[in-house]
């Protein structure tokens, strides 16, 4: 029972994760405000929680400004991106849903797999962008491989990242959270599913890179 309170157990570390993801919150809602600028906002959060899980990194505000000065660049451009898909696909969910046109509803399937797909690629292409230096097609790319190739994690990590913002957004009694947990929440818990696909990217890399590693390893084998 001691132990579980000490400084490095279980509940003080839980407290301390919690506390960090609060401020994380409030600081990528501040960082979100101009808009343009959320896609940086929610890279430097992701950036912020692989460090936190990997049990890396120093000074929380100082890291979080970095990096969100960091992928203002590359991360822009995306969430602009990012945007008007949800932009698009929502002004047709609108107009069928509203029937005063007179389109069958059933138009609205190829509307709801788009939103799927969109979002599917959107839980990935932010934190490869936190994560990784790429170019705005190359992420995307990469984004939609690791989406159908992890399609498990990937329907976990979309209901995360929709359902839990919209519940606390929309539910009275809960919206204070979603100010200090609605999006860094659903971030972590993401992160721990994508961040074991990472790690194995950075591997694979890796070894690409140092193929006269392998061919020794490989001698070492036949010689025993």
């Amino acid at each position: 029972m001691k132990n579980l309170f000490d400084t490095e157990g279980p509940v003080m570390r839980a407290l301390s994760d919690l506390s960090t993801l609060i401020f994380l919150n409030i600081l990528t809602l501040v960082f979100s405000i101009p808009i343009v600028t959320a896609g940086a906002a929610l890279a430097a959060m992701h950036y912020v929680i692989i460090e936190m899980i990997e049990e890396r990194g120093d000074s929380l505000f100082a890291e979080y400004r970095k990096r969100f000065k960091e992928n203002l660049r590359n991360a822009t451009p995306i969430w602009l991106i990012m945007l008007a898909a949800a932009g698009f696909l929502y002004a047709d969910y609108r107009i069928i849903s509203g029937g005063q046109i007179g389109l069958p509803k059933a138009m609205l399937i190829p509307i709801y797999a788009g939103m799927f797909v969109a979002a599917a690629v959107y839980v990935y292409v932010i934190p490869l962008t936190a994560r990784f230096v790429y170019s705005t097609g190359a992420a995307f790319k990469n984004a939609a491989i690791l989406a159908a190739a992890y399609f498990p994690r990937t329907i976990l990590m979309v209901v995360f990242t929709v359902m839990i913002p919209c519940l606390l957004f929309n539910v009275t009694r809960l919206l204070p959270l979603f100010f200090l947990l609605g999006l860094s929440f659903p971030a972590y818990l993401c992160a721990l599913l994508y961040v074991p696909v990472f790690n194995k990217m950075i591997g694979k890399k890796e070894e690409e890179d140092r193929p006269w590693v392998l061919e020794e390893e490989e001698a070492e084998e036949k010689q025993e």
